[in-house]
C-alpha cells in the first residue's frame, strides 16, 4: 500500500473517532483500580480500593483510593492523622469549617490527628490519591456523619468560583476561549466537551471555535488538535440531536495583499510584537532558518491572517495553549509579552491563568504567573 493511501486511511479514522465518557476501567492513572467498596456507609458514591503497601514491618499502610465523580467519603478523623496523595483527576479536601481545597494530580494533604474532614471527587471528574495511614500503630479512623449533598454542593462551588468575580476582567467569550484552549493543549478531552459546550452557549459560532482548535496545532501539535475537534463534532452533534442548532457562523475572508506569505507574516509580526521587521535574526531564526521561514509563511500568513479571531484572541489562546502544554516558558515569554503590546493587560493575562489554576492546577499556571510577575517587573 502506498504512502499517501496509508496517510488518508489514518485521517479517515480519526474523522470517525469517538469521544467515550470515563468509566472506571477507562480512567487514567498510575496505579491499580483494585475492589469496588461500595455500598458502604462511609462514602457517598461508588469508590475502589487497591492496597499498595505489602511489607508489614515497614509500618507504613498505604492504599489508592478511586472516587467517581461526585463521590466523596463522610466526615471523619484519624487518631493519629494521615497523609493524602494526589495522583489523577480532580478532587476536594474539607477540614470542618474551612474552605474546600481543590486537588489536582501530585498534590499533597497532611491531615493532623483528630482534625474533622472529608475527601473525594469534583462533581464532574473521576479523581484519585494514595491514603496513608500515619503511626498505624496507634491510628484509627472515626466515622461521623456523611457529607450531605447541600454541604458538599456549597463546598465545591465555593471553591470552583473563587476567582468568578476576578476574571470578569475578561469577556465570556475570552473565558471561554481560554478554557477550550488550555484544555486541548493539556488533551484533556473529558473536561474540553463541557468547555466547548459553554463556548457555544457564550456566543461563539461553530467556525470560531474550530478555529481555536486549528490554530491550536500550532503550538500542540496535530494529534491534540485533531482529538479537540473530533470531541467537537460529537458535542455538536449530540447537541443538534436535543434540538439545539448552533450557529455555523460566517467563514474566513479573502486575503487580498499581493505580498508574498513571507513578507505577510513578517509584517504581522511585527505589528503584534512591536519588534520592527528589519530586526537582526538570532537564535533559532539563524540556526535553522527554514523553521522561521515556516514560521512567517505558515503561523503568521496562513493562521494569524485567518479573521475569525482577532489578534487578541489568538494571543489569549496561544498562552492558554502553551499553559497546558507546560514546559515551555521561554515561548510563553515571548506571547505573553505580545499580549501586553496588543493592550491586554497583566491583570487580564492573571485572570486567564486563574482560568487555567482552577481547570487544570497550579502545576499549569504557576510557571507562568512567574513569567508574567517578570515581565510585569521589567515593564
Amino acid at each position: 500500500m502506498k504512502i499517501s493511501n496509508l496517510f488518508f486511511m489514518a485521517i479517515l479514522c480519526a474523522s470517525s473517532a469517538t469521544v467515550y465518557a470515563q468509566t472506571a476501567e477507562t480512567f487514567r492513572q498510575p496505579y491499580p483500580l483494585g475492589e469496588k467498596l461500595s455500598p458502604n456507609p462511609n462514602f457517598t458514591g461508588e469508590v475502589w480500593l487497591a492496597p499498595l503497601s505489602e511489607q508489614k514491618e515497614l509500618n507504613v499502610p498505604m492504599a489508592n483510593v478511586t472516587f467517581e465523580p461526585g463521590c466523596r467519603n463522610s466526615w471523619h478523623s484519624h487518631k493519629a492523622g494521615q497523609l493524602l496523595i494526589a495522583t489523577a483527576g480532580i478532587g476536594y479536601y474539607q477540614e470542618k469549617g474551612q474552605p474546600a481545597r481543590r486537588l489536582y494530580p501530585g498534590d499533597i494533604v497532611e491531615i493532623a490527628p483528630d482534625i474533622v474532614h472529608w475527601h473525594g471527587a469534583a462533581p464532574d471528574c473521576w479523581f484519585a490519591h494514595i491514603a496513608i495511614t500515619t503511626n498505624p500503630k496507634t491510628n484509627a479512623a472515626v466515622w461521623l456523619d456523611p457529607v450531605s449533598d447541600e454541604q458538599y454542593s456549597k463546598a465545591t462551588s465555593e471553591s470552583e468560583n473563587r476567582y468568578a468575580e476576578t476574571n470578569k476582567v475578561l469577556t465570556d467569550r475570552e473565558q471561554a476561549i481560554v478554557a477550550i484552549a488550555s484544555y486541548t493543549g493539556k488533551g484533556d478531552l473529558e473536561h474540553l466537551k463541557p468547555a466547548l459546550a459553554e463556548a457555544l452557549e457564550a456566543g461563539m459560532t461553530i467556525n470560531e471555535i474550530n478555529e481555536v482548535l486549528i490554530h491550536a496545532y500550532a503550538y500542540c501539535g496535530f494529534p491534540r488538535s485533531l482529538r479537540a475537534i473530533q470531541t467537537f463534532i460529537q458535542v455538536v452533534d449530540e447537541r443538534k440531536a436535543n434540538g439545539m442548532n448552533d450557529p455555523v457562523g460566517r467563514e474566513v475572508s479573502a486575503i487580498k495583499d499581493s505580498n508574498s506569505r513571507y513578507e505577510r507574516g513578517r509584517n504581522v509580526l511585527a505589528e503584534i510584537s512591536g519588534v520592527p521587521t528589519d530586526a537582526p535574526k538570532a537564535g533559532y531564526a539563524v540556526f535553522a532558518p527554514t523553521i522561521e521561514r515556516f514560521l512567517k509563511e505558515h503561523l503568521f500568513a496562513d493562521l494569524f491572517e485567518r479573521d475569525l479571531l482577532t489578534y487578541r484572541e489568538r494571543e489569549l489562546a496561544t498562552v492558554s495553549i502553551l499553559a497546558g502544554v507546560g514546559g515551555v516558558e521561554p515561548m510563553a515569554v515571548g506571547h505573553m509579552s505580545i499580549c501586553l503590546h496588543l493592550g491586554i493587560t497583566a491583570e487580564q493575562i492573571s485572570a486567564l491563568l486563574n482560568i487555567v489554576e482552577m481547570n487544570l492546577g497550579k502545576t499549569y499556571s504557576e510557571p507562568l504567573r512567574g513569567v508574567l510577575n517578570q515581565l510585569t517587573k521589567e515593564q
